[in-house]
């Protein structure tokens, strides 16, 4: 049992960790390895002058400027916050890695505040009385600015779930066209630039150019250097959680020690037997050695089956603990996101999502149970059994058959 424990405990945690990876991976690279963003400090803004200086420098194959603010959703008593992005429509795949409809259309890139409703706010988690957000009617959002004045959005679709994601959450996101976004906040200048290199290897040579012309007037975060970087902390988790898994096998071996050590004395007169009909002291050692080697497989097997099936229920069990929704027949206004987030060199997001739905959207992945992994368990559940198993099989081939057969 508790080589079983062992082996599903190293299973579990490692190919959790690989598949919170895999999952940030993924998000990122359909993103594009190319992308640079940038966000403005207080002592700066991003206008059209900044694009076309942007866009002529070399490395420089696409500038996509977007506007985002904050708003409120207010139905039946409730108020929640959400983001609006205004981006032109064919930018839309490039920050959120593709579009992907659950129902209705994209919008033209036009003054009109057509919208595009993410799946989180379309489909609530808290409550399934509020009135849903149908296609082509208006959806009222409230407290724009200091002003407080309302607005109105008319959704022509409903984007898929999404899960988590680098920068911008779409499950919990409206988007809207650039043009009407800058009639509706009065200002025409971007919170966010997203420059796109020619090709990857020309990513930091156009970061660190962006760096010295812009100082410490906007914040820059490549997505080459983060994927770089979550994935040497991430492999390096799952090397420090394997390890402590690994505890639980060192004391697995103890048990299989003792229990061995206990197995010779008892069997003493049954090895005696053996002795005295021809077997040598190398057979006795392989007995015991063959007993373990199965006892190691055995418990390898179903820790490993243990373990797989706990890494997949785990996410579900965390995500129904964090208030996951489940889909709805109806489509319903739900609580947003909240307030933006800040970029860091190297490290952040932008983009914003209340509580519930970042906790949602970081336990959208799916565990990654490799063979490699299960053999690699399985081997070391052998191992563990075999090593643990070495002193108690020395000690019986040397037992004195003559009394061994007397003891009985």
């Amino acid at each position: 049992m508790s080589i079983v424990i062992g082996v599903a405990a190293i299973v579990a945690l490692v190919s959790l960790v690989a598949g919170i990876s895999a999952s940030i991976s993924h998000s990122l690279e359909s993103i594009g390895p190319t992308t640079l963003y940038m966000t403005p400090t207080q002592s700066h803004i991003f206008t059209a002058a900044d694009m076309a200086e942007i866009e002529s420098l070399p490395y420089v194959a696409n500038v996509i400027p977007i506007i985002s603010f904050n708003a409120n959703l207010s139905e039946a008593g409730s108020e929640s916050t959400v983001t609006v992005y205004g981006i032109m429509n064919y930018s839309i795949a490039s920050a959120i890695g593709g579009i992907n409809l659950y129902s209705g259309r994209s919008y033209n890139d036009t003054t009109t505040p057509y919208a595009l409703v993410g799946y989180d706010i379309a489909f609530p988690t808290t409550s399934q009385s509020m009135p849903s957000v149908a296609l082509n009617q208006p959806l009222y959002l409230q407290g724009l600015g200091a002003s407080g004045r309302s607005i109105t959005v008319i959704p022509l679709g409903i984007l898929n779930q999404y899960g988590s994601s680098a920068f911008v959450s779409p499950d919990s996101s409206i988007f809207i066209p650039l043009q009407a976004a800058e009639s509706i906040t009065n200002k025409y200048s971007y919170t966010i630039l997203l420059v796109k290199a020619m090709n990857t290897s020309t990513v930091n040579q156009l970061y660190s150019l962006l760096e010295n012309i812009y100082g410490n007037s906007a914040r820059i975060i490549s997505i080459q250097e983060i994927a770089s970087t979550i994935s040497s902390i991430t492999g390096s988790l799952g090397i420090l959680l394997g390890a402590v898994a690994g505890i639980s096998l060192l004391v697995a071996g103890i048990s299989i020690l003792s229990i061995m050590m206990v197995s010779v004395t008892e069997r003493a007169h049954e090895i005696g037997i053996l002795k005295s009909i021809g077997f040598r002291r190398r057979d006795v050692v392989f007995l015991f050695l063959s007993e373990a080697i199965i006892i190691g497989f055995a418990g390898g097997i179903i820790g490993v089956a243990l373990g797989a099936g706990g890494a997949y229920a785990l996410p579900g069990l965390l995500s129904a603990g964090a208030g996951s929704h489940q889909s709805a027949p109806t489509p319903a206004i739900a609580k947003g996101g909240g307030g933006s987030r800040s970029f860091g060199r190297g490290v952040g997001a932008f983009g914003s999502s209340s509580s519930s739905q970042q906790s949602t959207s970081a336990l959208s992945f799916t565990p990654s149970v490799s063979p490699g992994l299960a053999i690699m368990a399985i081997m070391i559940a052998i191992v563990v059994s075999v090593c643990a198993s070495m002193y108690p099989a020395w000690k019986a081939s040397t037992i004195d058959p003559i009394k061994a057969l007397r003891s009985e």
